[in-house]
């Protein structure tokens, strides 16, 4: 059965999102179930038969993939900091997945040393404290099991929309270039995690994966998913929601067909294997 655990509500980056629970759960993209696939094979090839855990589980989204492509195999737990982001999570995840959901910060992860078979991150890790992380997960896992690193990108060099939608969002926020990530200090950077994995001798066999797809919004969907993001939140803060509003409705009137605006993603994963 779905639970919810106690624990401390903790100040973390992703304080930002509360009260963004729900409309984070409805509107955000999914995953590739090919990417929960291989995370849980990996598992079931080396024999590995400690739990699969979702760190920074969000209204799990990613964990319920990882649930389905899991098939009663694997434990499944989130691990979420956000009390907003867990209680959505509850709400929303079928009974039948048999997910457990804990609130924890992914700097303190609740589990003892050699625990678990894979440690995943969807969308999350760029806001963590990193170091202290890679500690963590390399502390939880079992020898042999498996690190992923999941992020859902725009391809927006493939968009003339998605290109112009980041255009926007470098003049609203100077700060921000495409292709950074939000950091925990909330500042903006491009983020090599390949090479901080790579460079981490508690890891070995680390590679990135790529699964490219595409994603239609209708405009209640697109202006909904748009106002989940922080980058979006931030652009209203500088320039006023209406004017963030009316230009995200210019972009797609512009670039919509058949009602629908398509915004190409991919799915890019940093994986690593406990030594």
């Amino acid at each position: 059965m779905t639970m919810a655990t106690t624990f401390p509500n903790f100040e973390t980056p992703w304080s930002e999102f509360a009260g963004e629970g729900k409309n984070y759960d409805l509107y955000r993209p999914g995953y590739p179930s090919e990417v929960a696939k291989f995370i849980v094979d990996h598992t079931l090839h080396h024999r590995l038969d400690g739990a699969v855990v979702d760190v920074g589980s969000g209204t799990g989204i990613f964990t319920r993939v990882l649930a389905i492509a899991a098939q009663g195999q694997r434990s499944i737990i989130g691990l979420e900091p956000n009390a907003d982001m867990i209680h959505v999570a509850v709400q929303s995840t079928p009974a039948e997945l048999n997910i457990e959901f804990r609130m924890a910060p992914a700097e303190r992860l609740p589990f003892p040393e050699r625990y678990v078979s894979a440690v995943a991150a969807a969308t999350a890790a760029h806001r963590f404290d990193r170091p202290a992380f890679y500690n963590e997960a390399a502390r939880i896992l079992l020898p042999g099991g498996i690190l992923a690193l999941v992020h859902n990108r725009h391809r927006y060099s493939d968009s003339p929309a998605l290109s112009e939608y980041h255009d926007f969002v470098e003049r609203w926020i100077p700060q921000y270039r495409r292709g950074t990530f939000t950091t925990a200090a909330g500042t903006y950077s491009t983020i090599d995690f390949y090479s901080e994995l790579g460079t981490d001798l508690r890891f070995e066999d680390v590679k990135v994966g790529q699964w490219k797809w595409d994603f239609d919004t209708s405009l209640p969907h697109f202006l909904a998913l748009s106002f989940s993001s922080s980058l979006i939140q931030r652009s209203a803060a500088m320039v006023g929601q209406q004017a963030v509003t009316k230009k995200l409705t210019e972009l797609f009137e512009r670039y919509a067909q058949d009602g629908l605006l398509r915004q190409p993603h991919v799915t890019e994963v940093t994986f690593a294997t406990r030594q």
